[in-house]
């Protein structure tokens, strides 16, 4: 068996006969020994079950506690109070965004949010898909909305060209206030500090759109011609009845797809089931939901966009461009 994500890539292999489906009993020993169903559902295709699920996590907004409190400070829910935090931050001289994008893929989550908060899920999924141009006028108000906290200067430069995990430094030092990342980077928190982090979910911004999340899961597969199918069943039937997900997901600081387990002792975890529960809908993450086609069109164009002066045009242009080829 094989560790995999599900989403787009999931499906594109089971379509390209790569995997085989795990049995029905299988499947029922998931339901039996209550794995979340939208993990199990967050694997199927054509009504069959393609992983077996491990754990996930939402993406969110990562904070030190004890600097909101000192300013005043709350976790906000709209994208009005999400401005007047920035606001304050920035008054009192911490810039309010930390940004490592030199991968790319931490500000693939930001374009994510914008879309999902603005437009849904279901659109957010036909965009991915290709089904969309990225010059809808939909598309190019995303990146107009975030162009103007870029533009404000709410994102710290230094950290914009750096990997993700170099801003976390900068939110101990309170150099900035907030960071957008999955709930997984608790894993790296010093332990001096780690009960001052707080997490929070990306604000309204459309009063009437549902909140939508981005929830990586990562599961395993079973390969289509690999060989002891039997012995990969009691292996699966080992870690469903055993509370191995549980360890697994405290070593990676995630949720397990098992709720009838303990849940483990995470630091974020409160806060990142809150933000699940409340979830109208999921989706995967953008490299793990795009076409395979999309995703390098649009990390080009996420890129440039990054850059003074942040233009929507050049953008969307660029994305556009790039995906004809």
């Amino acid at each position: 068996m094989a560790f995999w994500y599900a989403g787009e890539r999931l499906r594109d292999a089971a379509a390209n006969k790569l995997l085989a489906p795990l049995d029905p009993d299988t499947v029922t020993l998931l339901k039996k020994k209550k794995f979340s169903p939208v993990t199990i559902d967050g694997t199927r295709i054509d009504g069959e079950v393609y992983g077996f699920p491990l754990y996930y996590y939402p993406w969110g907004f990562v904070y030190r506690k004890s600097l909101f409190k000192r300013l005043g400070i709350k976790p906000p829910s709209t994208w009005d109070e999400f401005l007047h935090v920035c606001e304050r931050l920035s008054a009192q001289g911490v810039t309010p965004i930390g940004l490592g994008a030199s991968a790319n893929w931490p500000a693939a989550g930001w374009f994510d949010y914008f879309d999902l908060r603005l437009n849904g899920l279901e659109f957010h999924r036909k965009l991915l898909r290709g089904d969309v141009p990225f010059t809808d006028p939909r598309v190019r108000h995303v990146f107009d909305v975030w162009g103007g906290l870029l533009r404000k200067g709410y994102f710290l430069p230094t950290t914009l060209e750096q990997e993700h995990e170099r801003v976390l430094p900068y939110l101990y030092r309170n150099h900035v206030g907030m960071m957008l990342m999955g709930s997984f980077i608790a894993a790296k928190f010093p332990q001096a500090i780690a009960d001052d982090m707080g997490f929070f979910a990306f604000p309204a911004i459309s009063p009437d759109m549902p909140a939508y999340e981005d929830a990586p899961l990562d599961v395993l597969v079973l390969p289509a011609k690999s060989p002891n199918p039997q012995v990969r069943k009691r292996f699966l039937t080992f870690l469903a009845e055993s509370g191995a997900i549980r360890h697994i997901a405290e070593a990676d600081q995630t949720l397990p797809a098992q709720s009838d387990t303990t849940f483990p002792p995470i630091l974020l975890g409160d806060p990142a089931r809150r933000v699940l529960n409340h979830a109208a809908g999921l989706s995967s993450f953008f490299d793990r939901e795009a076409d395979a086609d999309l995703i390098g069109p649009v990390s080009e164009g996420l890129r440039l966009f990054l850059k003074p002066p942040h233009d929507t045009e050049q953008a969307v242009a660029t994305i556009e461009k790039l995906r004809q080829k």
